[in-house]
């Protein structure tokens, strides 16, 4: 089936779901600014919270699209055949990581004063995903494989599973992020108070 869905035969990889992970954990990290810079990036609630939604939503979640959807997870830039079948834990891994890693690195830069530079690297990282996003939503909104994409063949995301499991895990991911964004901005005004006392 030919699809409409294809724009300029040069447009590059879009790697939107691993700058989404890198900015929940730069967000996550402003939002528990104050018990960053109270206790540190590894103090609980707020970095239990954080691993959580890492392992427990957006490992599983990357390990379902790399395993049953690769091509699409590789957003057509790499022929999965070619790879070895556990190369998705790694995939899954680094996801989870991306969340970690900008929580440490923006708890780090709270802790020792550099907010504004965490604000800055998260409105950068955001800018940078949606243009990417708007660049290359053609590869994002197309269902087909490897080959099927290189010859101009695919289907709209939405007429395949693919679609649905797209929405319900965005719907997940966001459902997750919330949640531990509203623990995180509950347990700063617990420290707030504590220090208002």
């Amino acid at each position: 089936m030919r699809s409409a869905c294809y724009g300029g035969a040069e447009e590059l990889p879009i790697p939107v779901v691993a700058l989404l992970n890198l900015l929940f954990g730069i967000g996550f990290a402003l939002v528990a600014r104050d018990r960053v810079r109270a206790d540190g990036p590894f103090t609980a609630p707020a970095f239990p919270l954080v691993m959580l939604h890492a392992a427990a939503v957006v490992a599983p979640i990357a390990l379902y699209f790399y395993a049953v959807h690769p091509a699409w997870s590789w957003m057509y830039w790499v022929d999965p055949r070619k790879l070895a079948g556990v190369a998705v834990l790694p995939l899954m891994v680094g996801h989870a990581a991306l969340v970690v890693g900008g929580w440490y690195l923006g708890a780090v830069a709270i802790r020792r004063g550099f907010q504004n530079t965490v604000i800055y690297a998260g409105a950068a990282t955001a800018l940078t995903l949606l243009v990417l996003f708007v660049a290359g939503s053609n590869r994002l909104f197309t269902a087909a494989d490897y080959l099927g994409w290189q010859t101009r063949r695919g289907t709209s995301l939405f007429n395949v599973q693919l679609g649905w499991a797209f929405v319900v895990s965005l719907l997940a991911l966001f459902g997750s992020a919330i949640y531990t964004a509203i623990e995180l901005g509950r347990d700063g005004r617990r420290v707030r108070g504590a220090v208002i006392r």
